[in-house]
C-alpha cells in the first residue's frame, strides 16, 4: 500500500470540509474567559484545523508532482518558498517566542502563518469546479452569522457584553474595520449565491441576508469593506452581463472602469468624491507605512523580526505624526508588514504568489464559458477584493484566513478549467487514471490519514494550550482579583512568572500588575527577565526606569532612560525624566545635551520650556 496517491472523491470532500470549517470557525471563534478573547482562540482553532487538514491531505501532498497540473505545481512551489522564507525569517528573529506565536493580541507569528499556508496548499489540491459552490456556501453562511451578531450589537442585545467605547460593531473580530473587511468579502459570496440560486425561496433568503450584511458593513463606519464588496460585486455583475450579451458586457466594462477610477482616487483623497469617501485614518496609516519602509531599509533581507513591528515602531516613527505620540504594533498594510518584519526573504515569495494566483485566475476567467465563467468570476472577485483590502489592513486571523483559502480555491478551479481543455487531455487522463486505480488502496489507507491527523492535532495542542492557559490565568488576575487576599495576590503573580521565563509579553503583563500593587522588588525580578529576553523591550525598560524613579533611585534609572532615548527618540516626557536623572547625580553636561536635543526637535514647545527650566533650577 502506498500513502502517496491522489485522493478519492470522499477523501477530497473531507479535506474540503475541514478547510472551510477552519475558515468559518477561525472567523467566528471567541473565548470570553481569556485575557485575549479574540485572536488567541482564533490561532488555536486555526492550528487545529491545519493539523487535521495536513493529516487528511497527506497522500495528496506526497503525490503532488504526479497527480497535479502545472498550475498547481507552480503554486505549491511558491507556497513552499513562502513557507521557507517564513521559517528563515523566524530563525533570524531575536525574540523567538514572538516569532512563533506573534505579538500580544495579534498572534501573527510563524504558527499562524504556517497553518494558513497549509490551508491554501490543501485547498489548491482538493477543490474543482464541481465542488467549489461549497466554498461560497460556507463563506456566505459565516457572513450571515456575523451579520446577525452585528444586528444584535447594534440593538444593544449583545450576549457577550463587550465593553466598547466607540463603534459597537466589533462582532467576533474585535474591531469595526475587521468586521467591515470580512463582511465585504462575505457579501460577494452571498451575492453570487443569490444570483446562482434557481429556487425563488433561496433567492429571497440570500437577498435578505445580503441586505443584512451590507447594513452592518455600512454601520461599521469603515470604507475598506465597502470598497472590497464594490470590487467583487462589479466583477460578478460584469461577468453575468457578459454571459447574457457579450456586447453589453464590453460596454459595461467600460462604464465600470470610468466610474471606478474616480472612486479609487477618492479613497486616496483625490478628486471630487474625496470629501465623501476619504477617511482620515488613512493619514495615520501613512505614518505606519513610513516606519515600515524605514525598517525595511535598515533590515532589507530578514526584516526586524516576525511580528516585531511594535517594538521597532517608536524608533522608526516619523518625527511629526498625525497623532503625536501614537504607537502601533502593525504596519496596517499586510504587504508592508511582511516587508518590514520578514524582509525580502518573506516578501518576494509572497508577492510572487499573489501575482501568480491573480494571473492564473484572470486567465481562467477569460477562457472559461457559461456557468464555469460565473463561478470563476465570483472567486476571482473575492480574491481581487482581498488583495486590494490587504493594502490598508492588518492581517487579522479571522479575515486573513479567507485570503489563503480563496487563493487555494482559485488555483484549484483555474487548474480544473485548464484541465478540461483539449490541450491538457493527456494530463487529465493521467490524473483520472491515478484516481480510478487506487480506490481500494484509498479505503484501506483511510486510517493512516486519521492517525496522521491525530498525531498532528496532539502536537498543535502541545504548542497552543499553554498559551491559552497563560491567557486564562491573566484574565483571572485582572478580573477576579477579589478571589485573592492581599497576602496571596503578589505571590501568585511571582509563581506565575516563573512558568513564563521565555515569554516577555506575558511577563510584561505580570510585572505591570505587580507594580500596581506596589510590589516593586517582585516586579523587578520579572523586569530583569524581560530585558534578558528582549533588550529592546520598550516596557521592560520603561517599567524599570519608572519604578526606580518612584523610589528616588534616579542614578540607577539612567541606563534605562538612555535605552529609551534610542528606542523612543521623540518621547519628550521620557527625555525630561532623563534630564532629572542626570541632574540627580550632578551630570549637568549630559542634562544640557538632552535639553538641546528637545529644543532641536521641538523648539518652543512646552517640553523645551520645561527642559530649560530644569537646567536653570
Amino acid at each position: 500500500m502506498r500513502l502517496a496517491r491522489a485522493l478519492s472523491d470522499v477523501e477530497a470532500r473531507k479535506v474540503q470540509t475541514f478547510v472551510l470549517l477552519g475558515g468559518v470557525f477561525t472567523t467566528l471563534t471567541i473565548w470570553t474567559k481569556l485575557e485575549d478573547p479574540i485572536n488567541l482562540p482564533k490561532m488555536f482553532v486555526l492550528a487545529l484545523s491545519a493539523a487535521i487538514v495536513l493529516g487528511l491531505a497527506l497522500p495528496a501532498f506526497l503525490s503532488a508532482r504526479k497527480f497535479t497540473t502545472p498550475i498547481q505545481q507552480i503554486s505549491l512551489g511558491l507556497i513552499f518558498l513562502f513557507g521557507l522564507g517564513l521559517l528563515i525569517a523566524t530563525m533570524a528573529t531575536d525574540v523567538k517566542y514572538t516569532a512563533v506565536f506573534g505579538e500580544y493580541r495579534r498572534n501573527n507569528g510563524f504558527l499562524s502563518y504556517f497553518a494558513l499556508v497549509i490551508l491554501m496548499a490543501a485547498a489548491s489540491l482538493v477543490f474543482n469546479l464541481k465542488s467549489v459552490k461549497r466554498y461560497f456556501t460556507f463563506l456566505g453562511i459565516a457572513g450571515l452569522i456575523l451579520s446577525f451578531y452585528g444586528i444584535l450589537q447594534g440593538a444593544g442585545k449583545d450576549p457577550v457584553g463587550w465593553k466598547i467605547d466607540y463603534n459597537p460593531f466589533i462582532t467576533t473580530l474585535g474591531n469595526p474595520n475587521f468586521t467591515s473587511g470580512f463582511l465585504g468579502l462575505a457579501g460577494i459570496a452571498i451575492l453570487y449565491l443569490a444570483l446562482d440560486a434557481k429556487d425563488r425561496k433561496y433567492q429571497v433568503i440570500y437577498a435578505v441576508g445580503l441586505l443584512a450584511d451590507l447594513y452592518i458593513l455600512w454601520r461599521s463606519g469603515s470604507i475598506q469593506g465597502v470598497f472590497g464588496f464594490a470590487i467583487g460585486a462589479a466583477v460578478i455583475i460584469l461577468v453575468k452581463i457578459w454571459l447574457i450579451n457579450r456586447k453589453f458586457g464590453q460596454v459595461s466594462l467600460l462604464i465600470a472602469a470610468a466610474l471606478g477610477t474616480p472612486v479609487a482616487l477618492a479613497v486616496l483623497n483625490i478628486g471630487p468624491l474625496a470629501s465623501r469617501l476619504y477617511q482620515g485614518t488613512l493619514r495615520n496609516r501613512l505614518d505606519y507605512w513610513n516606519a515600515a519602509i524605514g525598517m525595511f531599509k535598515d533590515h532589507p533581507i530578514f526584516g526586524v523580526g516576525i511580528d516585531r513591528f511594535g517594538e521597532y515602531y517608536r524608533e522608526y516613527a516619523v518625527q511629526n505624526q498625525v497623532v503625536q505620540g501614537q504607537i502601533a504594533d502593525n504596519a496596517h498594510s499586510i504587504y508592508l508588514q511582511l516587508l518590514a518584519t520578514g524582509g525580502l526573504i518573506l516578501f518576494i515569495p509572497y508577492i510572487l504568489l499573489v501575482f501568480f494566483i491573480t494571473f492564473v485566475g484572470f486567465k481562467a476567467l477569460v477562457k472559461s464559458q457559461g456557468d464555469d465563467k460565473f463561478k470563476i468570476g465570483a472567486i476571482f472577485g473575492i480574491w481581487l477584493a482581498t488583495v486590494t483590502i490587504n493594502i490598508v489592513t492588518i492581517d487579522n486571523l479571522g479575515v486573513g484566513v479567507w485570503f489563503w483559502i480563496t487563493g487555494g480555491v482559485l488555483v484549484a478551479v483555474s487548474a480544473d478549467q485548464v484541465q478540461s481543455s483539449d490541450l491538457e487531455q493527456g494530463h487529465r487522463e493521467k490524473v483520472n487514471k491515478g484516481k480510478s486505480t487506487k480506490s481500494a488502496n484509498s479505503e484501506s489507507a483511510f486510517p493512516v490519514t486519521y492517525v496522521a491527523s491525530f498525531i498532528l492535532v496532539i502536537l498543535a495542542l502541545v504548542m497552543v494550550v499553554p498559551a491559552l492557559g497563560k491567557s486564562s490565568a491573566l484574565y483571572n488576575f485582572k478580573n477576579n482579583a477579589s478571589s485573592y487576599t492581599t497576602d496571596t495576590y503578589v505571590p501568585a503573580l511571582v509563581s506565575e512568572s516563573k512558568s513564563a521565563s521565555n515569554n516577555s509579553q506575558y511577563l510584561i503583563q505580570l510585572a505591570n500588575l505587580a507594580l500596581i500593587q506596589n510590589a516593586v522588588n517582585e516586579a523587578f525580578v520579572m523586569i530583569d527577565q524581560i530585558n534578558k529576553i528582549d533588550s529592546r523591550s520598550y516596557y521592560g525598560n520603561y517599567f524599570a526606569a519608572f519604578a526606580l524613579e518612584a523610589l528616588n533611585k534616579r542614578s540607577d534609572a539612567i541606563k534605562y532612560r538612555e535605552r529609551l532615548k534610542d528606542l523612543d527618540p521623540w518621547n519628550n516626557a521620557s527625555l525630561i525624566e532623563l534630564i532629572k536623572d542626570y541632574l540627580s547625580v550632578g551630570n549637568k553636561a549630559s542634562a544640557a545635551e538632552i535639553a538641546a536635543l528637545i529644543k532641536q526637535n521641538y523648539p518652543g514647545s512646552q517640553s523645551d520650556i520645561d527642559a530649560s527650566a530644569l537646567l536653570v533650577g
